[in-house]
């Protein structure tokens, strides 16, 4: 291993293969990347189109995590984004595409788009005034795809104000695409238990129905879909497509 990633190099960041390809720029021209980050690099040029870069990377992290039971997201461990990348290169491709309950949920896991209402520079109800500031800062990171920062706010948040149940159905949608699934489970569950708003009730239902079908209990998650099934919603569609498969 020593041979193939020298000291010397630096390695390729998970942003910079993202920014590189959508240069199409599949070359270490400089040669400052490593071995094993140039071969990376290189592998880029074969990714499928049909699919954009970060959602194969989020959709590894997924993979990883359900095969090892914890937590492992590759923008962490950036060697197994390259070693993806790796695998996209020599055309093993398949490795990375999902099956049964996986593929369902990778098909139909999103970031929900925040709907936390911004006032004034004030968010979240009145209960929380001494807080403000900790809750809008989570709900930025949120916004702004940073999700590791905003989960780290939001538990920060969440230990002083456990019952704000908006934020906890949030951090669920975070840990839910991280692979914690079980944690994910419980905040979906607070949060139908303490709906912040009814408008909240089958977003939460639809992600506590893909968290049941991402760990194997097909049973609850077809009951959460037979509920979301109807109505004229995106989860009314999602949910007779997954019920379809299952």
């Amino acid at each position: 291993m020593k041979k193939d990633i020298p000291q010397n190099k630096r390695s390729l960041s998970r942003r910079e293969m993202l920014e590189r390809h959508r240069r199409r720029e599949y070359q270490d021209t400089g040669h400052e990347l490593n071995e094993f980050s140039r071969r990376a690099l290189s592998g880029l040029q074969y990714h499928p189109e049909k699919e954009p870069l970060d959602a194969t990377l989020r959709r590894l992290d997924r993979r990883v995590a359900a095969a090892t039971r914890r937590p492992f997201p590759i923008r962490r461990f950036l060697s197994i984004a390259a070693a993806a990348l790796l695998l996209l290169a020599t055309g093993y491709f398949l490795f990375l595409q999902p099956s049964g309950q996986q593929g369902l949920f990778a098909q139909h896991f999103d970031y929900l788009p925040s709907a936390v209402k911004i006032e004034s520079g004030n968010r979240g109800p009145s209960s929380y005034e001494e807080g403000p500031a900790l809750r809008e800062k989570a709900m930025q990171a949120y916004e702004a795809g940073r999700f590791e920062q905003a989960r780290e706010l939001m538990e920060q948040h969440l230990s002083r104000y456990r019952r704000d149940t908006e934020i906890r159905f949030y951090l669920g949608i975070i840990l839910l695409g991280e692979g914690e699934t079980e944690a994910a489970i419980r905040n979906f569950e607070a949060t139908l238990s303490g709906l912040p708003r009814p408008a909240y009730e089958r977003p939460a239902k639809w992600y506590l129905a893909l968290a049941f079908l991402q760990s194997g209990r097909d049973e609850s998650a077809k009951g959460l879909f037979r509920e979301l099934k109807n109505g004229s919603d995106r989860y009314a569609t999602g949910a007779g497509a997954i019920l379809k498969k299952l």
